[in-house]
């Protein structure tokens, strides 16, 4: 089998027969063995009887989501190469041949572009202006910059892949996020990419609406993004807020007056922010070492020093000590200060306690 074209479907009754027509003729054409797969997740318009009746595979998904449909029906697909659409007529399946041939150029995935900043074009209507101007670009720069995904419009739901490299990789995301996932894994996994540019139709529907959540997905995208580089919007702020701290204490006068208590509070207000940016880096490693899409080193370096005894050590002395002190009423520092430099070692002990004990739940495969 040379192509399978899978096509998630969820009462698409009004465009699924134009979308299985179009990519049955293209098939045709091209002169190769094809399959048309519709991944169904709960269909209860008809749309299941027009697929049978115009001979498509019925793959029926359980659970909910576009991730889910895609990741049933390409689990099925026996083609070498494996195009996906939507199955609301708003991608040209007429555009079949081009992906087909662009992919034969010994490509592993091949990426439809809608926007014009890779010289695809969106049609009136045919997307939110939200999505259009804010969204896709935002999320494909995003992309483009954290990941070196070299793509202009991460969320074009048109692409073609090998079956092979697909099902090499382990992919995770239920819903719309799936789209990203692919990508940047592709990434990871050094797959030959391209894109192609197509025009993006308003879609057939005359009844039926849209599956987007704007919302919904916006957030999940940017929940995910946010995971997979830990680096960038982490471990880099961690280090600056230390960078900061000399700088403030010796050029306090400047803008503090040399008030040494405001100076105490911001300089521990840093380092408090360091370690805390500096964990959330960790737990977004951790997560996105599970999900396969890191493959840093940063935190097999971490992981030979850090170990769950001597956080607990040393946060116990930072809560201990300061008390300690103050029972016996030692004044390490001058009098006006005293407290408040304690009761701020206090705070940084109990986080770092906290925190050293949610990095060991997620790590417990880093034998710690």
């Amino acid at each position: 089998m040379e192509i399978s074209v899978v096509l998630p479907c969820l009462n698409e009754v009004e465009t699924l027969s134009i979308c299985i027509k179009k990519a049955k003729k293209q098939i045709k054409n091209l002169k190769i063995r094809g399959e048309i797969i519709i991944a169904d997740n709960g269909s209860t318009d008809g749309s299941l009887k027009i697929a049978k009746k115009l001979g498509a595979k019925i793959v029926n998904i359980r659970n909910k989501g576009y991730g889910n449909a895609l990741r049933g029906g390409i689990k099925k697909a026996k083609g070498k190469y494996i195009l996906i659409a939507d199955s609301d007529d708003s991608y040209n399946l007429n555009d079949l041949p081009k992906f087909y041939k662009k992919i034969k150029q010994g490509y592993d995935i091949v990426q439809g572009c809608r926007l014009p900043a890779g010289g695809g074009k969106i049609n009136k209507e045919a997307m939110p202006i939200t999505h259009k101007y804010i969204g896709n670009p935002i999320f494909s720069l995003l992309t483009r910059i954290l990941y070196k995904v070299p793509i202009n419009d991460v969320y074009c739901g048109m692409k073609i892949l090998k079956n092979s490299f697909f099902k090499k990789i382990n992919f995770f995301s239920t819903g719309m996020v799936f789209c990203l996932e692919i990508l940047i894994k592709s990434k990871i996994n050094n797959a030959k990419i391209s894109e192609l540019p197509i025009t993006l139709f308003k879609d057939g529907r005359k009844v039926g609406k849209s599956h987007l959540r704007t919302i919904s997905d916006g957030l999940k995208t940017l929940k995910f993004i946010m995971i997979c580089s830990p680096k960038l919007l982490f471990f880099i702020p961690s280090f600056l807020f230390l960078i900061i701290i000399p700088f403030i204490t010796f050029n306090s006068g400047n803008f503090l007056g040399n008030d040494l208590k405001k100076i105490i509070l911001l300089d521990f207000l840093l380092i408090f922010l360091s370690i805390q940016f500096f964990m959330l880096g960790i737990y977004s490693a951790l997560r996105a070492k599970q999900l396969q899409i890191y493959k840093g080193k940063m935190l097999s370096k971490f992981f030979k020093f850090f170990k769950l005894r001597l956080a607990l050590i040393i946060g116990l002395l930072m809560i201990f000590l300061p008390l300690i002190s103050n029972i016996l009423k030692i004044e390490i520092f001058n009098a006006d200060y005293n407290f408040i430099v304690l009761n701020l070692l206090i705070l940084l002990g109990v986080n770092l306690i906290a925190n050293s004990f949610f990095v060991s739940l997620l790590a417990i495969d880093e034998n710690n």
